[in-house]
């Protein structure tokens, strides 16, 4: 049965692609699919133009987001073209499918199939916890959503002329740890979703704390009127007061949210996992990261060697006194300006190079590795240099927005 039907919302073939917008990969993830994992999308009787939501819909935005553009070449059909699958970065937090486009890509080789998804942000997509699990919420649902959208592109690329056998997954930062996330989920118990992979700068690791689950849960549910965690009552919260919320408890107690082990779908951490075996990924991969990852938009708060072993505790809730006191010693403070260059270089090792490193070694250094030192070479320097929209190198996604074809190119999924 055919559950929609697309008309380009951009390009043409005299620009020589097409922009299939906000194609709706899974079932909208609200009412009893909130803090659920996301469920296949159901039949579509309209035509989908891209309209269904705005162009730049995220999900820290709207409840209803879980949308992934595709970009074709104009003469794709029936080819079997490689497929990008790219997963945006933003520490699980904000950002959405169109931070970056393939124009500029396209002017090197049309012959490739560019997709990009959204994934659930914030609580609604980190939430953890005993009760919040022992009642039925599905944590970590951003990982899951992403699984999803690997598992469409597996599923339905080909009538775009992809072939589901050459996808190749591509992120920056959070969006690397969610390439990484889907090499170990399930302690690499599950299906391989991609063939190739370009990890560049993985950050936000997955950590223990179930206390930290707990508390965030049980404090968060009280705030917005729903104490005791009752899972059936936070469904009913408005997005725009239960993300609020969120965020304001997240900055006034300094908790990360982040992926959270679950025994589940995150079964340890992914450099854990990595080095045990607990993945099913064979390779190739490219991995790269920056020369000063964590230097250029410093920890605020981070004033006293004390704040430095406070802010490991929050960043690191599962980190033991042995690991925080050889930190301190492998990272004097007497070769710091200050503290929070300190506890940056940290950062540097823990939340970007262990997990290429890590990579690296659980494919047996089959891998090809890259130290960025492009401009300051702190976190996200590269990524100018890879048609980021903004980037000089790359065509404005304006140049897309307005090539309307004058016969929109259609396509029947099934």
């Amino acid at each position: 049965m055919d559950y929609c039907t697309l008309v380009a919302a951009a390009g043409n073939s005299s620009l020589g692609y097409y922009k299939y917008q906000n194609v709706r990969f899974a079932a909208p993830p609200t009412g009893t699919l909130r803090f659920a994992e996301p469920a296949w999308p159901t039949p579509e009787t309209g035509i989908n133009n891209g309209t269904y939501a705005p162009a730049r819909v995220g999900c820290s935005a709207q409840e209803d987001c879980l949308f992934m553009d595709v970009y074709a070449p104009a003469n794709s059909s029936g080819k079997n073209l490689p497929v990008m699958v790219y997963t945006f970065p933003g520490g699980y937090s904000y950002n959405e499918k169109s931070y970056s486009t393939p124009e500029g890509l396209f002017n090197l080789t049309s012959d490739f199939i560019f997709v990009a998804y959204n994934h659930r942000l914030g609580i609604m997509g980190l939430a953890s916890g005993p009760t919040f699990q022992h009642q039925g919420g599905t944590s970590n649902t951003a990982v899951w959503d992403a699984q999803h959208a690997f598992r469409w592109t597996r599923k339905y690329i080909s009538a775009f002329g992809g072939d589901p056998n050459q996808i190749t997954a591509v992120g920056f930062s959070s969006g690397a740890a969610q390439t990484l996330s889907q090499m170990t989920r399930f302690g690499g118990n599950a299906e391989q979703l991609f063939d190739r992979a370009y990890v560049m700068s993985p950050g936000v690791a997955a950590a223990g704390g179930h206390y930290q689950s707990e508390q965030i849960w049980q404090n968060l549910s009280t705030s917005v009127g729903c104490a005791g965690g009752s899972l059936d009552c936070m469904r009913g919260v408005s997005f725009a007061t239960l993300f609020a919320a969120a965020g304001a408890f997240q900055a006034n107690s300094g908790y990360r949210l982040q992926p959270r082990l679950d025994g589940n779908i995150v079964a340890d951490s992914m450099a854990a996992q990595l080095y045990q075996g607990n993945f099913n990924f064979t390779g190739p991969v490219v991995v790269t990261h920056e020369r000063s990852e964590a230097n250029g938009t410093l920890q605020a708060g981070i004033n006293t060697d004390a704040d430095v072993v406070r802010y490991l505790r929050i960043y690191y809730p599962a980190m033991t006194d042995d690991v925080v006191n050889g930190m301190l010693v492998r990272f004097p403070a007497s070769a710091y300006s200050s503290p929070a260059l300190r506890f940056a270089d940290m950062r540097n090792t823990f939340a970007y190079t262990a997990h290429d490193i890590a990579l690296t070694n659980a494919l047996n250094n089959n891998t090809w590795n890259a130290l960025t030192t492009l401009d300051a070479a702190v976190h996200g320097s590269d990524q100018a240099y890879y048609c980021k929209t903004s980037s000089s190198v790359c065509l404005s996604s304006s140049s897309v927005t307005s090539a309307k074809s004058p016969i929109p190119y259609k396509h029947s999924i099934s």
